[in-house]
């Protein structure tokens, strides 16, 4: 949704290319469903291919086809083109492949989405793929400590004419259950942290805590415009 404000980014997430790496890497798929870290030069080596590609294709295969540059702003208004990289790196030795990176293919800033294990829990225990119109949902909630997150639900005019059932259609990830995401916030806590020590010490970290979810994304984006204007790019 962040990248979906400017004209000139594009959203590319590790987790949506390790999946379709893994759907011909039966070890890979294994090792993703059961939560565990991916080894790091074969992350390292999926990402950058990705990235070089999309370098080399101008980004144009992921941007949405109906932004326009007279509907949507442009991040640094350079005439460059970025992306928000989702989910890299996320531990230590990740971090030190990031050195061998082509110099413009570097995260100039990393954004850590800070939210309790328990809301997060909660959250990815509601996540929900619908098979026929492969839109994504939500249909648990949250509402405690200032943290007020809704369920994410269709609409229903728009599902029912392309004729989706929301009781039989919508899927659930394999991973996505309480004992795996228990272990997947014990790795991140374990091999991630860190990481974020290491971007901050470098004052390139921009924390952010999205009380109210999605509506949040306006302040997020305000957030990264400001840091970008406090600390200008080199």
């Amino acid at each position: 949704l962040l990248a979906k404000r400017y004209a000139n980014v594009s959203f590319l997430s590790v987790g949506d290319i390790l999946r379709h790496y893994a759907k011909q890497n039966h070890v890979l798929d294994k090792k993703l469903k059961s939560g565990e870290l991916v080894k790091n030069k074969m992350v390292n080596d999926a990402v950058i291919d990705s990235l070089a590609y999309l370098q080399e294709q101008k980004l144009h295969l992921l941007k949405d086809d109906s932004k326009k540059e007279s509907d949507y702003g442009s991040l640094f208004n350079d005439g460059g083109e970025y992306v928000i990289l989702d989910g890299y790196p996320r531990s230590h030795g990740q971090m030190k492949l990031l050195s061998t990176w082509p110099r413009s293919l570097v995260p100039a800033l990393a954004i850590h989405i800070d939210v309790p294990d328990d809301i997060v829990t909660t959250k990815l225990l509601g996540r929900r793929k619908c098979s026929i119109c492969e839109r994504n949902f939500n249909v648990n909630s949250v509402n405690k400590d200032g943290w007020y997150m809704p369920p994410l639900l269709p609409v229903p005019r728009r599902c029912k004419e392309i004729r989706c059932n929301w009781d039989v259609d919508w899927d659930m990830r394999d991973d996505d259950t309480a004992e795996i995401i228990n272990k997947r916030l014990q790795v991140f806590h374990k091999e991630t942290e860190p990481v974020l020590e290491s971007w901050s010490k470098m004052n390139r970290l921009l924390t952010f805590l999205p009380y109210k979810g999605l509506e949040e994304m306006d302040r997020l984006a305000d957030e990264l415009e400001k840091y970008f204007h406090e600390h200008p790019r080199t």
